[in-house]
């Protein structure tokens, strides 16, 4: 069986370093070339390895905590959170809300889901993606909108999402593609998304092993 670093290691990375990876970060990148790479999730982070990461976590420090009056998802999905907060709860819910409209995947579950799995991965990634939602929730005014993430509309918030999906600024995209990342992987993984992805099933719920029972006489 995997030990819990190793499983960590294959979802989010890890040994030794792709040799032209680490030749690409020796250059740095251009926040303003879109068609620059985007900061990756993985157990380094992602806002720290990006132009104006460490503004943004400075930034994300400086933003109101909120309180479960004013996010008071979690308590209604009875959900007992791990790390997540009230608000940050709030916010994976109602990005997996805009982002799997059509899906059969509930929107509690996923973000049910996200919280166990940071509280499993630990840091940096957990910091990385919590200061993001916060950034999330409260930068809508970068798309010329009043309310904050939470309060839009599903349509709404999903436009806004693909506004950071497309911005010019790397760290903008690649905290989309983070949690984006996220909630569709948790989505697709469910039973009840088998029917999008057409996954059958694992070979022990298709294949009937018959167990023989073996004799191996007295044993000394």
């Amino acid at each position: 069986m995997d030990s819990p670093n190793a499983r960590q290691q294959i979802r989010y990375g890890g040994g030794s370093p792709d040799p032209r990876e680490t030749g690409a970060r020796q250059h740095a990148r251009d926040p303003n070339d879109p068609s620059a790479p985007s900061p990756t999730l993985d157990r380094r982070g992602f806002l720290r390895d990006s132009a104006g990461g460490s503004l943004a976590l400075a930034l994300a420090t400086l933003l109101p905590a909120g309180c479960s009056a004013d996010y008071p998802q979690a308590g209604q999905d009875g959900v007992p959170l791990k790390t997540l907060t009230d608000k940050e709860y709030a916010i994976v819910r109602a990005a997996a809300e805009a982002l799997l409209d059509g899906v059969p995947a509930d929107a509690a579950t996923i973000a049910a889901a996200i919280d166990r799995e940071l509280d499993l991965v630990g840091d940096p990634v957990r910091t990385d993606f919590k200061s993001m939602l916060g950034l999330i929730e409260h930068l809508t005014v970068l798309s010329l909108r009043r309310r904050t993430f939470t309060e839009l509309p599903a349509q709404a918030r999903l436009d806004y999402l693909e506004d950071w999906s497309k911005s010019r600024f790397a760290l903008r995209r690649g905290a989309y593609q983070a949690l984006r990342g996220f909630v569709v992987y948790f989505a697709y993984v469910r039973d009840e998304t088998r029917a999008l992805t057409r996954f059958t099933g694992p070979l022990n719920e298709r294949v009937v092993i018959p167990v023989t029972p073996v004799d191996f006489g007295e044993v000394a």
